[in-house]
C-alpha cells in the first residue's frame, strides 16, 4: 500500500506541476528540468536513455559521448621529381651528358651515341644475303629511326682478313647495301642511309684467331646528323 501510495504522489506531483514530457526528462512550464517533490530527483520520461541522460539530472553517471576518434595525418613520403632536363629520356640523376640533343638516341647514361655495332646481324658464308636471325637486330634499328625520324646513318660493314682484300672490300660493300634495303622494306627512306664497306680495313680484333674474326665481321651504325 505505501508503494502504490508513494507512485499516485509521483504521478499527481507530474501531472499537476509538469509542462512537458517530449525530452528525455519532464520540464517544468519555464523549461526547467521537473524534479520529484518527494525526492528532489529529476523525473524521466518514458523516452529517456542512457545515451540521453544528463550530469545535472544523473552526476558523474551521465552518458558522455565516445570521444570522436580522428585518424591520424599521416603525410605522404616526399619524392623528387625526376627531371630530364635535356629531354634525351635519361633523368638528370643518371644522366652524365645533360646537354644531348633530343633527337639522337642516347645510352643509359643519357650520352649520344656515335656509332652502335648490330650484334646478331650475320650472313651467308661469302654472301650479302642476311640470315633470318639477322630481323630482330636490324627491327630494332628501324624502330630506332623511326622514332627518331630525323637520324640519318651510315652503314658500315666489314669483314674479316681471311681471302682477298679487294674481294673483302666489295663484299662488305654488298653487305652493307643488304641492311639498307632491309631497312627501306620497312619503311625507312632510302636518303636517311649511307652505305660504306670497309672489308678488313678496321678490325677490333685479332683475325688470327676464330672469336677475333668473328668479331671483326660486323655491321655498324654510325651517327651523321
Amino acid at each position: 500500500m505505501k508503494l502504490k501510495t508513494f507512485s499516485a504522489v509521483i504521478l499527481a506531483s507530474v501531472s499537476v506541476n509538469a509542462f512537458s514530457g517530449d525530452g528525455a526528462y519532464w520540464t517544468t512550464e519555464d523549461g526547467g528540468i521537473f524534479r520529484s517533490a518527494t525526492t528532489g530527483e529529476c523525473v524521466r520520461t518514458i523516452t529517456w536513455t542512457p545515451e540521453r541522460a544528463i550530469e545535472e539530472c544523473e552526476g558523474e553517471a551521465a552518458a558522455k559521448p565516445a570521444p570522436e576518434v580522428v585518424a591520424p595525418v599521416v603525410a605522404a613520403p616526399v619524392v623528387a621529381a625526376q627531371l630530364d632536363s635535356d629531354g634525351d629520356g635519361v633523368t638528370d640523376d643518371k644522366d652524365k651528358c645533360p646537354d644531348s640533343p633530343p633527337d639522337k638516341p642516347v645510352d643509359e647514361n643519357g650520352c649520344t651515341i656515335e656509332s652502335v655495332v648490330l650484334e646478331g646481324v650475320t650472313f651467308e658464308l661469302n654472301s650479302a644475303q642476311l640470315t633470318p636471325a639477322s630481323s630482330e637486330s636490324l627491327d630494332a634499328a628501324v624502330a630506332a629511326m623511326n622514332k627518331y625520324d630525323s637520324l640519318r646513318i651510315e652503314i658500315q660493314a666489314h669483314t674479316d682478313s681471311m681471302g682477298d682484300a679487294a674481294y673483302n672490300m666489295s663484299l662488305s660493300e654488298k653487305r652493307a647495301a643488304s641492311v639498307r634495303d632491309y631497312m627501306v622494306s620497312a619503311g625507312i627512306a632510302a636518303d636517311r642511309m649511307v652505305v660504306k664497306g670497309y672489308g678488313e680495313t678496321q678490325p677490333i680484333a685479332d683475325n688470327d684467331t676464330r672469336e677475333g674474326r668473328a668479331a671483326n665481321r660486323r655491321v655498324e651504325l654510325k651517327v651523321l646528323d
